[in-house]
C-alpha cells in the first residue's frame, strides 16, 4: 500500500505576523515569521507537501507611510520596491528559520 501525500496550503497573511498592537515593529514581525516557519518545517518533516502563500498589506503600508512622512527629506519609495522589500525580508526569515532548525 502506498502512503498518500497530503498537501497543506498555509496562508501567512501580513496581519498574521502582527501578534497584537504592542508587537507591530519589524523585530516582532520577524519573530512571528520565525515561529510560523518552525511550524511549517514540522509539517514538512511529518511528510506533508506544503504550499506557502503570503500577503503583505500592513507591512507595505508601514513602509509607504514612513516614506510619506520623510518626503521632504528623501525621495519616496515606490510601491513595487516596498513589496519587494517585504518579500525579501520574509524569504530571509524563512531561510534563517529553516536552517537553524536543522
Amino acid at each position: 500500500m502506498t502512503k498518500e501525500m497530503r498537501t497543506a496550503v498555509v496562508a501567512v497573511g501580513g496581519n498574521s505576523l502582527i501578534v497584537d498592537e504592542l508587537h507591530q515593529a519589524i523585530p516582532a514581525q520577524y519573530e512571528a515569521a520565525v515561529n510560523t516557519v518552525k511550524r511549517i518545517v514540522d509539517l514538512m518533516e511529518a511528510g506533508w507537501n506544503v504550499v506557502v502563500t503570503h500577503g503583505s498589506g500592513p507591512q507595505v503600508g508601514f513602509i509607504l507611510r514612513r516614506s510619506e512622512l520623510a518626503i521632504d527629506e528623501v525621495a519616496p519609495i515606490p510601491m513595487d520596491y516596498a513589496v519587494r522589500d517585504v518579500g525579501k525580508s520574509r524569504q530571509q526569515g524563512n531561510s534563517d528559520s529553516y536552517f537553524c532548525s536543522h
